[in-house]
């Protein structure tokens, strides 16, 4: 017989696999007219043949992976091992969509018509001259955030010396235990410091998202540029919103881990909880807006000029690895919108855009080794 825990766990590991799979079935159908598995296949695409066959095997594939990864997941957790089975399940997963998505870009690949592959990348708009509606509320959003983080981390050390020997954990703090730890400066400016990571760089990408590159379609009358900045716009506000959310749900639980350590009040579960929850329903409800009405870069608004080719970083397939990197060191980018999917990319011939992800990826990996360390696991 199954007890609580286990059931607990496994129902969590299945909603995980049916949640992504969710996703990888969705992700192709909401890509540019003309763009199929990262690769541009000209406008007329979607109506071949080809297509479907594309597609229905991509559907039998998001099958086989989140079948694969249950069967082991729950394999090794009906063994007794339950974490043991959700951990090597979710790995599975994430392992096998890839490939699939390699797969795919490859077959799709093979499809581009020998005019579409030997295109040459196509002027698109300047970014002197282009139109940012969402830059303003970005700044706004990177200025309280870097500042938030700041006061968070000052409080953090001018109340060191005042804490006791054994602070409360972060599973403490959520209502999941009452376990504490060794007080040292990295155990207490850990919360601090990832919210001085995380928030500004949410709210970092939303200016370099309201700033990004256009991919307009060609020809008159249509509406491509209007939709293109509408589609960036609400993107950017997407990223702005996750960065205050994340910022206050990380300042909240610094000052509550410090304000209990020094019993002036009780752990805050409930409303940290509540914070998790409204922004992962946030997050939900604004890329489903954002799939729902504008579709990726705006595809939905483009009135007049839908039967028009894409133009720019997105009718090129030289300057994409694998449909999904792009790289052009002539072009001064450093976002483009994405081919697969929804959203935007950096560009990776740009210097700046491979500091910005460098420097993200080392601090970041910085911080989860301390936080390993700190809690005894390495």
């Amino acid at each position: 017989m199954m007890d609580a825990e286990a059931a607990v766990i496994n129902g969590f590991f299945t909603f995980r696999v049916f949640l992504v799979g969710a996703i990888l079935l969705a992700y192709p159908r909401i890509s540019r007219k003309g763009l199929m598995f990262g690769t541009y296949l000209g406008e007329d695409a979607v109506d071949r043949p080809s297509a479907g066959r594309l597609m229905r095997s991509w559907d039998v594939g998001c099958a086989v992976v989140m079948g694969v990864s249950l069967l082991v997941g729950w394999g090794i957790s009906l063994s007794g091992q339950p974490i043991r089975g959700n951990l090597t399940g979710t790995a599975v997963l994430l392992a096998l969509s890839p490939a699939l998505y390699v797969w795919m870009y490859r077959k799709a690949r093979r499809q581009a018509p020998p005019a579409v592959a030997r295109q040459a990348m196509r002027a698109s708009a300047s970014l002197e001259v282009d139109e940012s509606r969402g830059d303003r509320f970005a700044l706004f959003t990177l200025v309280v955030c870097l500042l938030a983080a700041l006061a968070s981390a000052a409080y953090a050390t001018l109340s060191y010396e005042a804490l006791p020997d054994r602070i409360p954990t972060l599973a403490n703090m959520i209502g999941l235990g009452d376990e504490t730890a060794d007080k040292s400066i990295i155990a207490v400016l850990l919360v601090p410091s990832f919210n001085l990571v995380l928030s500004p760089f949410f709210a970092l990408m939303a200016l370099l998202v309201a700033r990004a590159k256009r991919s307009l379609r060609g020809g008159s009358g249509g509406r491509s540029a209007e939709a293109q900045v509408a589609f960036r716009t609400a993107y950017s506000h997407l990223f702005s919103g996750m960065a205050l959310f994340v910022c206050v749900l990380f300042t909240v639980t610094s000052l509550a881990m410090i304000n209990v350590a020094r019993g002036e009040s009780g752990s805050l579960g409930i409303l940290l909880l509540g914070i998790c929850v409204a922004m992962i329903f946030y997050a939900g409800f604004s890329l489903f807006r954002l799939m729902k009405r504008f579709g990726q870069g705006g595809a939905r608004l483009e009135t007049g000029s839908v039967e028009a080719p894409l133009t720019g970083a997105l009718a090129d397939n030289a300057r994409w690895i694998l449909g999904v990197m792009y790289v052009d060191k002539a072009d001064p980018s450093l976002m483009v919108e994405s081919r697969f999917g929804l959203g935007y990319t950096f560009n990776f011939g740009n210097p700046i855009a491979i500091a910005l992800n460098a420097i993200y990826l080392t601090t970041m990996l910085g911080l989860v080794v301390l936080t390993l360390v700190e809690f005894g696991v390495l």
